[in-house]
């Protein structure tokens, strides 16, 4: 009978010694590691420069607003539409390249109201003439965003280049 009675203690023991590691996990361990993986996750973003504290944060987000601001008092308005797209054609004309049929598909951009004009089309001249289109493109006083660039080679006698672009307009309502 003492046998009986000692392994039931045993057991007992065992149970309440479970039961005491379990609490005591869930209760102080288990936070401890969720708080832990937290802390490097941020120990991380500091290390690589992406959490900035208080007033810094502050200052950057006026700076960014700022910038932000600035970016958009340049974009052109939606109805100078025509006008910016004209200066593209007058643009190809002046350099003396052929061009397929330019379509204009407009598009609503997120969540500051603007449209985005793009098209796709195909230039066809020199080196030198496609060169010198895409120096007049960047230094317009517009902003023109080239999508897609690629250059290929005309026929074999000939010293022609062809290039196909995908160029975007931005405009504020």
């Amino acid at each position: 009978m003492r046998s009986i009675f000692s392994n039931w203690l045993l057991v007992g023991t065992c149970g309440a010694i479970l039961c005491f590691n379990i609490v005591l996990y869930a209760f102080f361990l288990r936070p401890q590691e969720e708080n832990i993986a937290r802390l490097e996750q941020r120990y991380s973003r500091v290390r690589k420069g992406q959490v900035v504290k208080g007033r810094d944060r502050l200052e950057r987000l006026i700076r960014e607003k700022t910038e932000l601001e600035t970016f958009l008092a340049v974009l052109p308005r939606k109805s100078a539409f025509p006008d910016v797209a004209l200066q593209v054609y007058k643009m190809i004309q002046k350099n003396g390249l052929r061009a397929s049929r330019m379509a204009f598909k407009p598009q609503n951009v997120g969540r500051l109201s603007l449209t985005k004009y793009t098209t796709s089309f195909k230039l066809t001249g020199t080196y030198g003439q496609i060169k010198r289109f895409l120096v007049d493109l960047l230094d317009s006083k517009n902003l023109f965003c080239i999508e897609g660039l690629s250059l290929e080679r005309g026929q074999k006698n000939e010293r022609k280049v062809v290039m196909n672009l995908k160029l975007s307009l931005y405009f504020t309502p």
